[in-house]
């Protein structure tokens, strides 16, 4: 991270860390893609196991990979007040704090996912499929999570290229693991949706192993000295989940929201199940655009906060919105145009293709949303603002989707489609929101830059 003095130079730099994290965040998503997609071709009760196991298990994984993201901005002000000395002491707080988390996410897997599946009404074998899914994802959660520390690190000192690199290896892990596991070759047993999870968790491990070596041993990172453990501090992982739990907690807030309308949907048919979960998959991939923008506002953000450098930071936030806005039209026109041959990458029947087109048109309206409100979070986040926009969040999210999805559905005929309608005008609203709170510390910072 460097100051730069120019509309050149901050688009430069602006570039330089967001394509980075854009491929990785497409290689992140594509975990749950190519879990899909490759369950999808081997059975359609497969993937609709699958892929309600995903919507409980999502929620709670987005929450933990979002309170140990909390480490970006706190490196990140570090780095703008010139303290490189706290880097591995701040480092090894999270890698405390995932350790921790991970033994929370393991009494959800085990203890509470089987009941909520088994009382949703489902058939036996999807029921099973379910939780045999969840079950094997199960060990690799603790890689999962020690990963995503490393990754927040190496994105906080600007390394996201670094980052990149390393996710890239999880997508042909992923895919082989899961060819082996899902189908039964090279000797290995014919597990169908379950070998995704066992697939998956192989990959991360794998993944993991790497990434520590990569940390050890790379030159950049050697004046750090990451090698020194560094003991736990209480008040240091007090900070660390004070501004860590509201960042999780607003991505919970909207993931839970989008896997709860995907529990709803238990009381359709098999096939419009299987739909709605092929169009939410492909929606989260093409969310990886937005989502990096809002990462790469918040290591930026942070770092020019850090220095106190206001005037840089408005700067960045409205090119980085407006580069959100430029890679929307882009996702736009590709998922108009090719929805049929997205649908087919999720299964082979014509009327499931059909219906996944349908709802894939109705995610346009996502891409639009998320290009306005996910920049916001970022920005708020580099600013350290995490507490209210989590309330805000969770204000928009179960506030406003429900009760616009059950309105829909008693006085129209959209059926299904209610909920994807309540979806969207969730995301409206909470960005309508995050523009709100983001003019008000915006002249907050201001008077007290003055004083």
């Amino acid at each position: 991270m460097y100051q730069t003095h120019d509309i050149r130079g901050r688009f430069k730099l602006f570039i330089t860390i967001f394509f980075p994290i854009l491929i990785y965040q497409l290689a992140n998503y594509s975990a749950s893609f190519v879990d899909t997609t490759m369950t999808g071709q081997f059975n359609t009760q497969h993937l609709t196991g699958v892929s309600l196991a995903t919507n409980l298990w999502s929620p709670f994984f987005t929450f933990l990979t979002g309170v140990v993201s909390a480490l970006v901005p706190i490196i990140g002000h570090h780095l703008g007040q010139e303290r490189e000395e706290e880097v591995a002491v701040d480092f090894y707080q999270f890698i405390y704090l995932a350790l921790g988390l991970s033994g929370l996410l393991y009494l959800l897997v085990f203890l509470v996912a089987p009941l909520v599946l088994n009382h949703l009404g489902l058939e036996a074998q999807v029921a099973r499929i379910a939780i045999d899914y969840l079950w094997y994802l199960a060990l690799g959660i603790v890689p999962l999570l020690l990963f995503s520390v490393i990754r927040s690190l190496l994105d906080a000192l600007g390394m996201t290229r670094l980052s990149m690199y390393l996710m890239l290896l999880l997508l042909p892990l992923n895919a082989t693991f899961n060819y082996a596991l899902i189908y039964g070759v090279f000797g290995l047993p014919k597990l169908g949706g379950p070998g995704a999870g066992l697939g998956t968790s192989l990959a991360y491990w794998c993944l993991l192993l790497i990434s520590i070596l990569v940390i050890y041993k790379h030159p950049k990172l050697s004046r750090y000295q990451l090698w020194r453990r560094r003991k736990l501090d209480s008040s240091l992982l007090k900070e660390g989940l004070r501004l860590g739990i509201p960042i999780g907690g607003t991505v919970f807030a909207e993931v839970a929201i989008f896997s709860f309308v995907g529990l709803l949907m238990a009381k359709f048919s098999t096939l419009t199940i299987a739909s709605h979960q092929a169009a939410i998959n492909f929606s989260t991939l093409m969310y990886a655009f937005p989502m990096s923008t809002s990462l790469a506002m918040s290591i930026i953000v942070s770092y020019e906060m850090g220095a106190n450098r206001l005037a840089d930071v408005k700067k960045y936030s409205s090119l980085g919105r407006w580069i959100a806005f430029f890679f929307a039209l882009f996702t736009l026109i590709f998922l108009y145009l090719f929805r049929a041959q997205v649908a087919a990458l999720y299964g082979r029947d014509p009327e499931f293709i059909r219906l996944t087109s349908v709802f894939l048109t109705y995610s346009l309206f996502f891409q639009l949303a998320d290009t306005f409100a996910a920049p916001l979070q970022g920005i708020l986040k580099g600013y350290k603002d995490t507490k209210v926009p989590f309330y805000l969040g969770l204000l928009s999210y179960w506030g406003v989707t429900l009760p616009v999805a059950f309105l829909l559905e008693r006085f129209s005929q959209l059926g299904a489609y209610s909920y994807w309608i309540g979806l969207i005008s969730c995301l409206l609203v909470s960005g309508l929101l995050y523009q709100l709170r983001l003019l008000f510390i915006e002249k907050k910072r201001e008077r007290e830059f003055l004083n």
